[in-house]
């Protein structure tokens, strides 16, 4: 329905009830199917397997757009949050531990209305900048790992990059800029905010 009624209210004036709709179409994709799914939430309730954890949003682009097109991989979020998250909940090693990805603002000498505003400006771009750049960076070593090749641990790389960091010298070995942007954003980049 929000999709739907965005899509359709597009062609007029630009307008925040358009935009609140498609981003509401976005999150709920993500927080009520795609969240549910790569858990295994409904492995079994659909004869094709269509929505099984190891089939959702993975193994072509096509199916990343139709199932999940978000600025983060489906088999990159398994990879990052199935197995750091959820094997080290609430532990230093969580990459999803607010206080840990938010120690430096907390720890700086300034008003707290200058901590909210940057609190404000990481909620927006926390995804693109932080989370998509650590994921696929994940999924990188786990492939590494799953052939058999020996990787030293990168628990601090994997803490440390960020999108303008992708490309440097320490993150090159396992993948470009350009495989990044291509694979990752580009995807979601092209269709939501040029083609809709």
């Amino acid at each position: 329905m929000c999709a739907f009624s965005g899509i359709v209210t597009m062609g007029f004036k630009t307008n925040i009830f358009t935009a609140f709709l498609l981003s509401l179409w976005t999150f709920t994709r993500w927080l009520v199917i795609a969240h549910h799914t790569c858990h295994g939430g409904y492995d079994n309730c659909h004869p094709s397997n269509r929505w099984h954890r190891l089939r959702f949003g993975i193994g072509s682009r096509w199916r990343r757009i139709c199932d999940w097109l978000d600025w983060l991989m489906p088999e990159a979020w398994n990879t990052m949050h199935n197995n750091k998250h959820h094997f080290s909940l609430s532990e230093v090693g969580d990459p999803d531990l607010l206080e840990e990805n938010m120690h430096k603002i907390r720890s700086r000498k300034c008003s707290p209305y200058v901590k909210y505003f940057f609190i404000f400006i990481s909620m927006c771009i926390w995804k693109w900048m932080v989370y998509a750049p650590r994921q696929y960076f994940d999924l990188k070593l786990s492939r590494l790992r799953r052939v058999g090749i020996h990787v030293p641990d990168q628990t601090i790389l994997s803490q440390e990059i960020r999108i303008f960091k992708v490309g440097r010298k320490q993150y090159a070995k396992y993948f470009s800029f350009w495989e990044f942007f291509s694979v990752v954003m580009a995807p979601y980049l092209v269709i939501h905010f040029m083609i809709l």
